[in-house]
């Protein structure tokens, strides 16, 4: 029988109607894009226009940064249209003191010299130097330069930096122990240790300090090639700290 819509069923087909125009929303418009690799959950970064570091457009598109069906994480710089976009991953929570240990595909020794690979902690709060603590692998645009950085900033200070060259291997492990009062670094190539340095200057708390995962162009500067250049990062591991 036919008759006056109720006030209950016009509350129905209000809500239904919003949660099709919300399925159908694009990803911008219902947000950040999340993403679990290694056990915790990720932001992935998206910007206007240029930004730090380099200044670098980031995207946060699947092309851009992704997991294979192996679970792996693939991030990627490449050239849209006559824009050179980089990308960046924030953990969505803090985690602080403990160890982190991940592993890199060899190919990333062989990037453009202009490119940065980075994990680092980072603390909006400007204090202590945003309590940044880097692995990177760049040669900062000079093809001749070490490609292994390790650095508890600010990197000028002297004794807060050490450098080293990567050897040619299939897999590249990477760990950072920080601790109160101490920062360990290691690198090893298909097994065997190629660098190995603590830090036991300013060593800065955890505060508000999360881990990011970006791959970048260093003062925005296009590489040599084509592209794109991927990284392929594996194994990411934290265990807390006691």
């Amino acid at each position: 029988m036919s008759g006056p819509v109720s006030g209950a069923r016009l509350l129905r087909s209000a809500a239904a109607f919003l949660a099709a125009l919300s399925a159908a929303a694009p990803a911008s418009a219902a947000g950040p894009r999340i993403l679990d690799f290694g056990g915790l959950s990720w932001t992935v970064r998206r910007t206007a226009g240029p930004s730090a570091p380099g200044p670098n457009v980031f995207r946060d598109t699947q092309d851009q940064v992704r997991t294979d069906e192996a679970g792996r994480l693939v991030l990627s710089v490449r050239k849209r249209e006559e824009t050179w976009t980089a990308c960046e991953i924030i953990a969505r929570k803090a985690t602080g003191y403990g160890t982190y240990r991940f592993d890199l595909d060899g190919g990333a020794r062989d990037l453009d010299p202009g490119i940065v690979f980075g994990f680092f902690t980072w603390d909006p709060n400007p204090g202590l130097h945003n309590r940044e603590i880097d692995i990177e692998l760049s040669r900062w645009g000079d093809p001749e330069g070490p490609d292994g950085w390790f650095t508890v900033q600010p990197y000028e200070r002297p004794g807060n930096q050490d450098s080293f060259r990567l050897p040619p291997a299939s897999v590249y492990r990477f760990e950072m122990r920080w601790e109160p009062g101490s920062v360990s670094f290691a690198c090893r190539a298909d097994g065997r240790e190629v660098r190995a340095w603590t830090f036991r200057g300013e060593v800065p708390d955890p505060g508000k300090a999360r881990v990011r995962f970006n791959l970048w162009l260093f003062r925005g500067a296009p590489p040599a090639g084509p592209g794109p250049y991927d990284v392929v990062v594996s194994d990411f591991e934290f265990t807390p700290g006691r």
